[in-house]
């Protein structure tokens, strides 16, 4: 009887141990077709902030297709599955830096266009750059295409390309009286900012200029004005490519030529302003050094650079709300992650995730 009795047990302990050792390789091949799928295929992001409203909205989760441009070979193979810079819940780093890989493409569907949004890691950081934290602009230029900025409008390769319904600014709009919420509401603005200054009555407001347009038709009723807010000049130094002796600002920016593979710089003093930092951090050049006039590669002078990579420009539509290629330069090729193609679902912060969500913006198609 003991005997039976201890053979059963032990197939009752040997059957426990064979259910979790196959819940376990369960999980485990679970989680890594789900990175293998995040990794090549497709991947889900939330929108952070309004930096590209109206197009997207805080609260929106994005599908963004990898097969687009193609899926980047891992550069930090030694990460825990389905995670980027921490463990979950925690503030444990989920990844170890002690092996690091050149990073290749894929072959992808398309090349990115002018315009597509798109999803890279940023150029600012400490992590690998396959682990820094992810951003979502629309790229407004391509390699070897001329970015200029004048009182906010901006131009590529000397053509206007902001549509009037697509790019929102900051605006003032001087009032006669106090509008209501409701008033804010049916004309899609968020977050008015009212002034009560003597002779300066009215609303900082963010809105296209489309909007703008339709708000001028119900002057003078309650509107006496409408006109854009221009940044003045004292945070040229946090634009890129901080040297506040250009004179630049977000609003008034450039010319700037978006780097090419291929394309050869003379290294004077103005070329070594504009994209000595852009060559000192992504072209890979260990020993590079710049003085006001003068570039220096492996203890020689070098009187013309090539670049070896492509790089682009990326900004967000909500242009006064948004850090972008203006403020961090140039997006290297080999930092962009996708495309964003779909808002699967979007969902109001403010309320209850069910009573947040955006009916109309399921399943919307990007833009």
């Amino acid at each position: 009887m003991k005997t039976s009795f201890s053979a059963k047990k032990q197939d009752r302990i040997g059957s426990a141990i064979g259910a979790v050792r196959d819940w376990v390789s369960s999980v485990f091949f679970a989680a890594m077709a789900a990175a293998f799928i995040r990794w090549m295929v497709i991947g889900l992001y939330v929108i952070p902030s309004g930096s590209m409203e109206p197009t997207l909205l805080t609260g929106d989760f994005v599908l963004v297709s990898k097969i687009h441009y193609g899926a980047r070979t891992p550069a930090t193979p030694l990460q825990l599955p389905i995670t980027h810079q921490t463990i979950p819940g925690t503030t444990i780093p989920s990844y170890l830096d002690w092996i690091q890989l050149p990073a290749y493409r894929l072959p992808g569907l398309s090349k990115v266009k002018r315009n597509d949004i798109i999803v890279f890691n940023t150029p600012v950081g400490h992590e690998p750059p396959d682990l820094r934290a992810y951003w979502i602009k629309r790229c407004i230029a391509l390699p070897g295409d001329l970015v200029h900025i004048m009182h906010k409008q901006l131009y590529v390769n000397q053509e206007p390309a902001d549509p009037a319904n697509r790019t929102q600014y900051c605006y003032f709009m001087k009032t006669k009286r106090i509008l209501t919420a409701t008033f804010f509401e049916k004309n899609d603005i968020k977050n008015p900012i009212r002034s009560t200054v003597p002779g300066r009555e009215g609303y900082t407001i963010y809105t296209t200029p489309e909007k703008v347009k339709q708000l001028t038709t119900i002057l003078p009723t309650c509107i006496q004005s409408v006109n854009p807010v221009e940044e003045e000049g004292e945070l040229r130094s946090s634009v890129y490519p901080f040297n506040p002796a250009l004179g630049w600002t977000k609003d008034n920016f450039g010319p700037l030529r978006v780097p090419s593979k291929g394309m050869v710089l003379q290294m004077d003093a103005q070329n070594i302003i504009l994209y000595g930092p852009t060559i000192q951090r992504f072209e890979g050049k260990k020993n590079i050094r710049f003085t006001k006039t003068a570039c220096w590669i492996d203890g020689q002078e070098v009187a013309h650079y090539t670049f070896c990579k492509n790089y682009y420009f990326a900004m967000g539509d909500n242009r006064d709300q948004s850090g972008d290629s203006r403020f961090i330069g140039f997006i290297p090729e080999d930092h962009i992650v996708g495309k964003a193609v779909m808002v699967l679902l979007s969902s109001d912060r403010n309320q209850s995730f069910f009573s947040g969500i955006r009916w109309n913006r399921l399943l919307h198609m990007v833009n």
